[in-house]
């Protein structure tokens, strides 16, 4: 009886974003779970398991997904504990550019990626781990990233 509300008219493209890159995951060997996690925890990575907090609403899964996934193409092999912040810098920046790409909101982790590029203040071997694994993202996802 009447239309959807619009709220599910919206959710319908996040969640045909989350399906491609679960897809896109799993191509890739790597393994996702949703399983429960500590409060201020969305999501991490492990080697090849991908784990989201369970219950998420579709926008924060997607954006983890994308940060995690992000966190797994530009990460692997690497110290993760030699240069965390910089990771963390780096796949929010991710996170930021395939938003954008994608037409939907941009997260806001820290002033430096409120600028229309998110990857001004990062070193240039930072801006290129963000570029390529934002790359693959979007290809997975089906768009091309502008600038590319």
């Amino acid at each position: 009886m009447g239309a959807a509300p619009v709220r599910n008219r919206a959710v319908i493209p996040i969640l045909h974003h989350i399906r491609s890159l679960e897809s896109y995951v799993e191509r890739s060997g790597v393994r996702l779970i949703r399983t429960t996690l500590p409060e201020a925890v969305h999501g991490r990575v492990s080697s090849d398991l991908i784990t989201l907090r369970a219950g998420l609403d579709p926008e924060q899964e997607l954006l983890t997904l994308v940060h995690e996934l992000a966190h797994w193409l530009a990460h692997r092999g690497m110290n993760p504990t030699a240069h965390c912040t910089i990771f963390e810098y780096e796949a929010e920046a991710v996170e930021a550019l395939v938003m954008s790409q994608l037409g939907l909101p941009r997260p806001i982790h820290d002033s430096n990626l409120e600028d229309d590029n998110p990857t001004d203040s990062l070193l240039s071997a930072s801006v290129a781990r963000v570029r390529w694994a934002s790359g693959r993202i979007c290809h997975a996802l089906g768009v091309e990233r502008s600038g590319a």
